[in-house]
């Protein structure tokens, strides 16, 4: 298997004796297709390409798993390496990331599992955590749901009642039960009941019994993860025991949206785990391709700290649609009105940001509906933020245009009470521009 981390260009030669054993030499001069985000051509996650005596290899802002295609390539693109001992804690980012509800409603984009397509298998050495990664979201779809209550609803109830009828009579199993039996005082029948006991919730409790049997052996298992597993579970408490496959009923109620996304993810964590329950714990050693879009993630995590910050209704807006454009975050508080840009790229850090990300934001400050929203007046500038991550290695070769332009100033390192999260006090402001700034936003290690 080859492995990469994340946002890097790797340049093996065609002498590298790995790919020699997983390429054939006629299989060379056949060119690999690029491996899409969705199908999505403009989303990139691994471009292959073949010079005289080099394999030029470019991965993007994703990470996960996938074949390399026609050789019958496995790669596997891991998150970003600090130093020699840590690399950036992706699970934990998307466990404090949900811990904000409203990021719910905006997981739609983060993930691409392709269940469908020939699993790859995996050594025991190699860090899938496609797994935990389902869990974690499914847990916090589960406590949204919890948290605003079990939908009731009606649902067929079959019982052998006593001395009474109910509902419709079940005549063969009557026959064979009772009547060939000579219970003549107990009736099968089959009738509608209204509570907690349905289909939907029986699935998502199913669902829930698997994971705690992954929680009880994994080592991904913490303790704010347990918590929420048993907050979960005790509102099923009046929901029967019924075991799955799988679950196509979709929830058509727009107050209860969130048992749609639940289904999904817990389809998906029983196609990766085995549909016996004694067996939940033992480890697949095969998984489906699937990526994982960082710059997403890292957009809900940012997301979830200003909402630490600007805590009033509607002070913090998530890609707020205004004139067919759509920034990523608009701060509307009674301290600050701003825009706000999340860009996942290291090497902000150390550099400028380049024109067109700079060009963008101004964009988006100059939009009529901005200044409707944000609610200033029409001869003042709004602030722009771009947001980057920090400890990070800033890797001397990237996944950018290297002729990409940067904004030709400094940036000036300062502190006061505009700051966008409660970590830090200081951003960098720009010299050239009016009211730009760059703030860095601590991620999460192991």
């Amino acid at each position: 298997m080859l492995r990469l981390s994340e946002h890097q260009k790797y340049y093996p030669y065609k002498e590298d004796p790995y790919l020699v054993l997983q390429a054939h030499l006629s299989d060379w001069s056949v060119p690999c297709r690029p491996i899409y985000f969705r199908a999505n051509e403009n989303s990139v996650c691994v471009h292959v390409q073949l010079n005289v005596n080099q394999i030029h290899i470019e991965n993007s802002y994703y990470i996960g798993l996938d074949w390399i295609r026609p050789w019958n390539m496995p790669v596997l693109v891991e998150p970003k390496v600090n130093n020699e001992q840590y690399k950036l804690n992706h699970l934990q980012m998307l466990l404090d990331a949900l811990e904000e509800p409203e990021n719910l409603d905006h997981l739609d984009g983060l993930m691409d599992v392709r269940f469908e397509d020939e699993w790859i298998p995996v050594s025991g050495e190699s860090s899938i955590e496609l797994t935990p990664f389902l869990i974690v979201q499914f847990l916090m779809a589960v406590r949204a749901i919890v948290r605003k209550g079990l939908k009731k609803d009606y649902y067929r109830v079959k019982e052998n009642l006593t001395s009474k009828v109910k509902g419709k009579i079940l005549v063969g199993q009557q026959i064979r039960q009772n009547v060939v039996r000579n219970n003549l005082t107990k009736t099968v029948c089959e009738f509608q009941d209204y509570g907690l006991n349905t289909e939907t919730n029986q699935f998502l409790k199913y669902v829930l019994q698997f994971v705690q049997v992954k929680l009880e052996t994994s080592s991904f298992s913490n303790d704010n993860l347990i918590e929420t597993l048993r907050f979960n579970l005790g509102a099923f408490n009046q929901v029967s025991n019924k075991p799955f496959y799988s679950f196509e009923k979709k929830e058509t109620n727009p107050f209860y949206r969130e048992y749609n996304l639940a289904i999904t993810l817990g389809n998906q964590l029983l196609k990766l785990m085995d549909h016996n329950l004694s067996k939940a714990s033992i480890e697949i050693q095969k998984y489906p391709p699937h990526w994982i879009d960082m710059s997403k993630l890292f957009e809900l995590y940012v997301f979830k700290k200003l909402r630490e910050q600007f805590t009033g209704t509607d002070e913090v807006m998530y890609h707020e649609k205004v004139h067919y454009q759509e920034p990523d975050f608009l701060i509307r508080s009674a301290h600050l009105k701003a825009v706000v840009d999340a860009k996942y790229k290291p090497r902000y850090k150390s550099g400028n940001p380049s024109m067109e990300d700079a060009r963008q934001l101004s964009g988006y400050a100059r939009l009529t509906k901005v200044y409707e929203k944000l609610a200033v007046p029409a001869n003042e500038i709004i602030p722009v933020y771009i947001v980057y991550p920090s400890a990070l290695k800033d890797y001397s070769v990237v996944v950018e245009n290297s002729s990409e332009d940067e904004v030709a100033f400094d940036l000036e390192t300062t502190s006061d009470s505009l700051t966008l999260f409660k970590e830090t006090a200081k951003y960098r402001k720009s010299s050239a521009y009016q009211k730009m700034y760059m703030q860095e936003l601590d991620l999460k290690i192991k």
